[in-house]
């Protein structure tokens, strides 16, 4: 009987990781390579920031690792799945992917090699980190994935750092 329990236990862990995995893969519609949309995260730092300078806005830098990443999918999953952080985010601070998938197909090649060099730049040690910067460029602080996220904590924290 206990290893009954211990085997049928043991296949519903598997069956929930599978599945976490499954669904908490990063989302392509809300991540643009070319540009920056306000309420969308873009791969093009250059339009951020010009963007977040014009506007005055800070930057969001989300160094991650979109397809293999556990941490990165949680957050994906609770915070940045919702409409709530976008509703609330996108007139407040510019978004900025910064993506090390094992699938490289997921980010354009001109791109690999830049996010390499902003990795070393940040001392960027773990994913996800997500470093906030003012409109010039400077670093107002770091946040990370946290073990019960939600996009209501992960906003306070975020609007700390911006004074907002």
């Amino acid at each position: 009987m206990r290893k009954t329990k211990f085997f049928l236990f043991s296949l519903l862990i598997l069956f929930s990781v599978l599945n976490f995995n499954c669904n908490a893969s990063h989302k392509n519609e809300r991540v643009i390579t070319k540009g920056y949309e306000p309420g969308k995260w873009t791969m093009d730092i250059q339009a951020a920031r010009n963007y977040a300078r014009e506007h005055n806005l800070p930057l969001f830098l989300n160094f991650t690792g979109s397809d293999w990443c556990v941490w990165c999918k949680l957050m994906e999953d609770k915070v940045f799945s919702k409409e709530e952080f976008y509703e609330k985010t996108k007139d407040k601070i510019v978004l900025v992917w910064i993506d090390f998938p094992r699938n490289k197909d997921l980010v354009p090649e001109e791109y690999r090699d830049r996010n390499r060099k902003l990795a070393n730049a940040f001392g960027i040690r773990g994913f996800p980190t997500y470093v906030i910067l003012d409109a010039q460029g400077n670093e107002l602080g770091r946040l990370g994935a946290s073990r019960n996220p939600n996009v209501r904590l992960f906003l306070r924290d975020l609007f700390k750092l911006i004074g907002k």
